[in-house]
């Protein structure tokens, strides 16, 4: 019986806590229709409205943007029951003869009004809106383009795609890029080429390059130079290279006697190409208890890039036996922190000192513990209530 009660309260908190991950708001699809101008083009479109929450809810329907008169609603209010988990809806688009070429938009606005359908409570304000975009394109004469420029890879290679449009009204016989890497100093790095394609109007299509990385981790920009039957458009993008890390390359104590203070040299690298202001270290010593026995710090470092630098801290080892220590070197630079795990091997002359591993951290991961925290307790309040229920269930039974 206790272990078909255990099962049963696990399954109640995990189903609680999935639930509660689940997004209490709408949603609609599709999040925009794209259409092709055509003058006078008249178009009914539907789109569905999907109740996450699977609650009442009282909706309001509106139009906003550019092309706000050229939709018509069929209707500007909507009630969704519990018991539908969507609705579908459908609006009217009426392009006017004449637009000026490139992108015209407009949005229809679904709006979840304050307070419950029924509920006689005053509709002050909106606790959830999505929105649903309409893009018309309009031709350029001519030739032209529109294009973006991503970049995937690691350390060692990376690839540059380009996704290109023709939005002129006649076909491109041929379009290819220069993309040309530079570094946060504006110093040219390498120039590689993409493939060539020919579009029709309104076709997509996709130019590509790869770049077999030879310059150091770092930040970088890449502009590429689209030229398109003689014309040319320029698409940017910043990137990097490796990960920002301060590495910890040695620690070592020279010339030491127990009882008097110990000096410590990190010796770390700067990877990155920028300089890193106000790094600093930070070191506890733990004993074979995990007693915090020490906390020292260093000054601030500002260390070139590309460059190694030695990072000092004095540890007073009065009062301190000989034996093995457990210790964390704390490595404080930008918004991070590298932790190295070590032992320090403290002898009557010397500290010899044993690297265990690393652990890379954001400053900012603080809101995430909190976030646990409150989880465990959610979680321990959720327990309760189902031993709650279950004696409560159990006594009923006993009477019966």
């Amino acid at each position: 019986m206790k272990n078909k009660f255990l099962f049963l309260a696990i399954v109640s908190v995990f189903l609680l806590i999935f639930s509660s991950f689940s997004a209490f708001a709408l949603g609609v699809t599709p999040g925009r229709t794209t259409l092709d101008f055509s003058p006078g083009l008249k178009k009914n479109i539907e789109i569905t409205i999907i109740n996450s929450q699977k609650s009442d809810v009282d909706l309001s329907i509106s139009v906003q943007g550019e092309l706000n008169k050229s939709i018509s609603l069929k209707q500007d209010s909507l009630k969704i029951k519990s018991t539908e988990e969507e609705k579908k809806i459908s609006f009217e688009i009426s392009l006017p003869d004449k637009l000026e070429p490139g992108l015209h938009t407009a949005e229809v606005v679904i709006s979840q009004k304050s307070g419950k359908p029924g509920s006689g409570q005053a509709n002050i304000g909106t606790e959830l809106a999505v929105v649903t975009q309409i893009s018309v394109y309009v031709p350029y004469p001519g030739k032209y383009i529109d294009a973006q420029l991503s970049v995937t890879g690691d350390e060692k290679k990376k690839k540059f795609v380009i996704p290109i449009v023709n939005r002129g009204r006649e076909t491109i016989e041929k379009a290819n890029a220069v993309i040309s890497i530079y570094n946060l100093q504006g110093k040219l790095i390498k120039n590689i080429e993409t493939n060539s394609i020919s579009l029709a109007p309104s076709a997509k299509g996709e130019i590509s390059a790869e770049w077999m990385i030879d310059a150091p981790m770092g930040k970088y920009k890449a502009k590429a130079v689209i030229s398109y039957d003689g014309q040319s458009y320029l698409v940017e993008k910043e990137f990097e290279v490796g990960e920002f890390v301060l590495d910890l390359l040695q620690v070592f104590v020279k010339d030491f006697k127990l009882g008097e203070i110990a000096k410590f040299n990190l010796v770390v690298k700067n990877k990155w190409n920028e300089p890193i202001a106000r790094a600093y270290a930070e070191m506890r010593v733990l004993d074979k208890s995990m007693n915090e026995i020490a906390d020292v710090k260093s000054a601030t470092y500002d260390i070139p890039a590309g460059l190694q630098t030695d990072i000092i801290y004095y540890w007073d080892t009065k009062d301190i036996s000989v034996g093995l220590y457990n210790a964390n070197i704390i490595l404080y630079y930008a918004d991070k922190k590298t932790q190295q795990d070590l032992q320090l091997d403290v002898r009557n002359d010397a500290i010899e000192v044993i690297g265990l591993g690393r652990a890379i951290t954001s400053e900012t991961s603080s809101g995430s513990k909190g976030l646990i925290t409150i989880l465990i307790i959610i979680i321990a309040f959720l327990v309760l209530l189902n031993l709650l229920w279950f004696f409560v269930l159990r006594k009923k039974k006993r009477r019966a």
